[in-house]
Parts: structure tokens; sequence; C-alpha cells
């Protein structure tokens, strides 16, 4: 066991967009990821995505609807739909994951 600090992994993240593994959870992958601006739409086939917002907020573009999340809010992406996340000054998420899952979809 392991306990991890969020602030401490926040701080270790370089740039936008590039998510720092946080642990592994059976064959999931939990990770932290800083977004700013706007990230490429994607959708990925083989699992769902579930969003945690730990500082921040942003928003969430689907096809049918976009979602505003702030600090504290979370979101299920079902495996299939196309999105895209942004963010109009910067956030830090929780991304809960398949570990295989690529960042950019399938």
């Amino acid at each position: 066991m392991e306990k991890i600090s969020l602030e401490e992994l926040s701080r270790k993240i370089i740039k936008p967009w590039s998510p720092i593994d946080a642990m592994f959870v059976n064959d999931s992958a939990i990770r932290i990821a800083k977004m700013e601006g706007e990230f490429v739409w994607h959708r990925h086939d083989n699992g769902d995505e579930f969003f945690l917002v730990h500082d921040g907020e942003f928003t969430l573009h689907t096809e049918e609807q976009n979602f505003n999340l702030k600090k504290g809010e979370c979101i299920l992406v079902p495996k299939g739909v196309l999105h895209c996340p942004e963010t109009n000054s910067s956030a830090t998420v929780l991304v809960f994951e398949l570990k295989e899952t690529k960042q950019y979809g399938d």
C-alpha cells in the first residue's frame, strides 16, 4: 500500500494533456492530468472513461451535449462516445480508465 498526494503529483505534470499514472486498480489506471485549452475530438471503443475534477473547471463536449464540470464534480463517458474536453483557463482532473486506453482515442 502507498499513500499518494494529489497535490505533489499535480506539481510533477510538465505540460498540459500529459497525464501521469497515479495508481492502478485491477485492470484500470487512475491518472492525473492538467487541461489547458481544447483537446482533440476522440472516442474510446474498448472502455468507459471517468473524469473527476480535482481543481478548476472544464467543459466536456459531446455530439449531443456540453457538460460544465467544476471542482468535486465528475462524469462518466461511456465507451464509443465521441468527446472533447476544453477549458478556458486550467483544470486538474483525475481520469479513471482501462490501463491500455490510448489518450487520443481508438
